[in-house]
């Protein structure tokens, strides 16, 4: 770096996407073998999963020069070499990554047995120890089940299957049914034999909880993630056999609005769209040691009744009677002869998919710092740090008492907590005592984004035993971690992580603390390499970009700008372009050209719409642009010019990705787009006299030097005009917001500017990411830190503080 700081740093890259020499590394070691990304997973819903391993070796020089993967029914034919379903024989080749199974016919809910053997630099022989991989359902007919629920077998459903419009909302509010209290779903089985292997398949819509005689199976929360329930469902694989028993068993569902069934309050496009009354889909197969198999399907014989959460919304909390429990409901002994028979209820419309990624759980547990009282009766808890997710209280006190927790990012100087970032979210949640000694609460379908949480009570504030917050997010793997001596730069890492992980919930959101938590593209564009240093993301992203590719309108092609949820027509092209960007970043970061393949027919549609926009290759802004630029008079939209980069980009990542997949008529096609787009770019924005893009902002010089959009007789005056505008004009600070701030950075370093890159960095005073860290322990949505102080989109430089100071490319 010219005129750099010197600067320790220690980077840590976890095994699994990275690679770390351990103290007693042998000759050669398989250390890791992953089936879809993943150990030992249990939901493959691949025909054809990908098999990929981890080496590891303390030799100079050494390597894999070969390969030989088995595949069997059973763990004894794998201990013996023998793979009956594949035997790739010996492959010669030093590939590790995504080698496709290429055997017989896998079938679903089956489990399967692999290893594999490779071949060093002097043809020395390794095996890896025996793996495992379980199918799920893999084909639609595989479904005996039927979707049930308390809510009516038929409800109102518009042309494109939610209320798109308010007169749609208005004319079908008489007639749809919508309650916000849990519903609790149960039935009885007997198993006859003894049990050998059980598996359930399972989703509610829009949350749900499931309990087999009397205890909860597994540990997800929030289950499944958000989807466009419309295009896509999501179920989950849970191995139950040892919570199985032979004779009597009960099954139990606990069913959340979710997102699937919000109060007509929230019913608007931006938000949410209503989908219909809360359902469940489950299955449960089970094998018995005699041979025999059985399987429990959700069907008419099932029973309901209410829950004890007596209102849920993502939005605004949950309130939890403790009163309205009723014990054992989830067991065989269970009298349920006052429950009401449940209704077959139509399906939601989405193709049902393996939750593959991984789930949403309590990733922790923290303790608040320090406690308020503000006024009397008043219990204010500092939790050190803004997360997502909800309290959970010890308390005791009198039947019938009301316990009021209220959330939020910050505290006046007086210690009552300030809702503003809330906005109109109440984000409360209420649990009202049962009174039979020491009870604890936490919430079940809804979070919440908060470092301060405040407790009430009426009529009285009970003794409260103790706090903790709970962590919620995706529980991805942490892959990389990075400190330096810097304690600016570490605090940024630090708060980019946190906001990573809060805004990693199925999706990759916004914000978790106001009436938003949508999938914004922008946000996860500028934070995808970000992440995917910090984090195991392969599956979590594949998931979404899923959803997007479902999402897409069927009539022009265009690209949602938030995902997941129903196709709106939105202008945005500096956000839509996400879709393609961010595959090709899944492609380059993991080497998976199946992503390449699944999308490309859509990513083509996408560009024939913006071909449509397009007068003289040259595309109209809407009404994002740098969103939270500091431009003096800036206007939403601006630099007009950014639309037309993505345009160019997105044709250059397309030629591309045609020469990977081999299809060379569309990369010249794209290749001849891009060019022409070049030249009209270039016409229309670039002023040869003073060297300026557009406006003269950093934003609209340094995207165009990013992209190799610069002539470059003049790509040296650009550059100078950019630095002088950061340097003179500014004092050293930015001017960018979202989109610039990523960019710039990335262009400085590009062109061997890391100091100006470094400055930036480590600037004080506003703006500045100092300036932010300082005051708030995640990131901020603009650089005035007003509105959400949970918002990952600025935490995109930390790209660069792996990339650069750390010099991982």
């Amino acid at each position: 770096m010219k005129n750099s700081v010197k600067v320790f740093i220690f980077v840590i890259l976890i095994l699994g996407n990275f690679y770390c020499t351990s103290k007693t590394s042998p000759d050669l070691a398989i250390i890791k073998t992953l089936c879809e990304y993943t150990e030992n997973p249990n939901n493959i819903d691949q025909k054809n999963p990908h098999f990929s391993w981890i080496l590891e070796s303390n030799i100079r020089g050494q390597k894999q020069t070969a390969y030989r993967i088995l595949v069997a029914e059973t763990d004894a034919a794998i201990a013996k070499n023998q793979g009956d379903l594949w035997d790739s024989g010996i492959v010669k080749s030093s590939q590790s990554n995504h080698i496709p199974y290429q055997g017989k016919a896998l079938e679903s809910n089956n489990q399967y047995y692999w290893k594999v053997i490779v071949f060093d630099k002097n043809d020395q022989r390794f095996e890896s120890e025996i793996a495992a991989f379980q199918t799920a359902l893999l084909e639609a007919s595989d479904w005996q089940a039927s979707w049930i629920g308390a809510g009516p077998a038929k409800e109102p459903r518009a042309a494109h299957g939610f209320f798109k419009r308010a007169k749609e909302q208005y004319a079908c509010e008489d007639t749809v049914i919508h309650n916000g209290r849990s519903v609790l779903l149960r039935n009885e089985f007997s198993c006859d034999n003894r049990i050998k292997r059980a598996r359930v398949f399972v989703t509610g819509l829009g949350h749900y909880e499931l309990y087999l005689n009397g205890k909860r199976v597994g540990d997800h929360v929030l289950a499944p993630a958000k989807t466009n329930y419309r295009k896509q469902v999501l179920y989950d694989t849970y191995e139950v056999t040892t919570q199985l028993t032979q004779g009597d068993n009960a099954l139990g569902l606990h069913l959340g609005n979710g997102w699937f069934n919000p109060y007509k309050k929230w019913w608007r496009p931006y938000r949410m769209q209503w989908f219909g009354a809360k359902r469940a889909l489950l299955q449960l197969h089970i094998e018995y040691t005699n041979g025999e198999t059985q399987i429990i399907t959700s069907n008419n014989q099932w029973k309901h009744a209410p829950g004890p959460v007596l209102f849920n919304c993502i939005y605004d909390g949950e309130i939890y009677d403790a009163t309205q429990e009723i014990a054992g409901w989830a067991t065989p002994e269970f009298d349920a002869a006052n429950w009401q028979p449940v209704n077959i209820v139509e399906e939601p419309g989405g193709e049902l998919v393996s939750h593959t990624m991984p789930p949403t759980k309590v990733i922790e547990e923290i303790t608040p710092v320090q406690v308020f009282k503000p006024k009397p009766g008043v219990l204010v808890y500092d939790m050190g740090q803004n997360f997502a997710g909800w309290a959970k209280i010890k308390l005791n006190g009198r039947k019938g008492t009301k316990v009021q927790l209220r959330f939020a990012e910050d505290i006046f100087d007086d210690g009552n907590i300030d809702i503003t970032s809330n906005e109109h979210a109440k984000a409360t949640a209420t649990y009202i005592l049962k009174g039979d000694g020491s009870e604890t609460y936490e919430s079940r379908f809804t979070y919440f984004g908060f470092k301060y949480l405040e407790i009430t009570g009426e009529p009285e504030l009970p003794h409260i035993e103790s706090v903790k917050g709970c962590v919620v997010h995706t529980a991805f793997e942490r892959t990389g971690n990075f400190t330096s001596s810097n304690k600016t730069i570490n605090k940024i890492h630090h708060a980019t992580v946190w906001s990573q992980k809060s805004n990693s919930i199925g999706y990759p959101l916004d914000c978790p603390q106001r009436d938003e938590r949508l999938g914004w593209f922008g946000d996860a564009q500028v934070t995808a390499e970000e992440a995917m240093f910090n984090f195991d993301m392969p599956l979590f992203y594949r998931t979404w970009f899923s959803g997007i590719r479902l999402n897409q309108d069927e009539a022009t092609g265009d690209i949602p700008i938030i995902s997941p949820r129903p196709y709106i027509r939105d202008e945005g092209v500096e956000w839509s372009s996400s879709y393609i960007i961010m595959t090709w970043l899944h492609y380059v970061q993991y080497g998976d050209a199946r992503i390449l393949a699944e999308h490309f027919d859509a990513m083509q549609r996408y560009m024939q719409f913006l071909d449509s926009l397009a007068t003289d290759y040259i595309v109209p802004s809407g009404w994002i642009g740098d969103w939270g630029s500091l431009v003096e008079d800036w206007k939403e939209g601006e630099p007009v010019s950014v639309p037309t980069t993505f345009y160019f980009w997105n044709a250059e990542i397309l030629a591309k990705m045609a020469n990977i997949l081999g299809k060379t008529t569309e990369a010249q096609h794209f290749t001849d787009l891009a060019a022409k787009i070049r030249q009209a770019y270039n016409k229309n924005f670039f002023h040869p006299k003073t060297n300026d893009y557009n406006d003269g902002s950093q934003m609209a010089n340094a995207f165009p030097l990013f992209l190799g959009l610069v002539p470059e007789a003049h790509q040296q005056a650009v550059l100078g005009n950019l630095i002088h505008n950061i340097v003179e004009e500014n004092d050293g600070h930015l001017t960018t917001g979202v989109l610039g701030s990523k960019y710039m950075i990335e262009v400085l370093t590009q062109y061997d500017r890391a100091d100006i890159a470094w400055l930036l960095a480590t600037q004080t005073g506003y703006p500045s990411w100092s300036d932010m860290v300082e005051k708030y322990t995640t990131m901020c949505e603009f650089w005035t830190l007003k509105q959400s102080h949970n918002h990952v989109m600025t935490g995109s430089i930390d790209a660069f503080f792996y990339k650069t100071l750390a010099g991982i490319r």
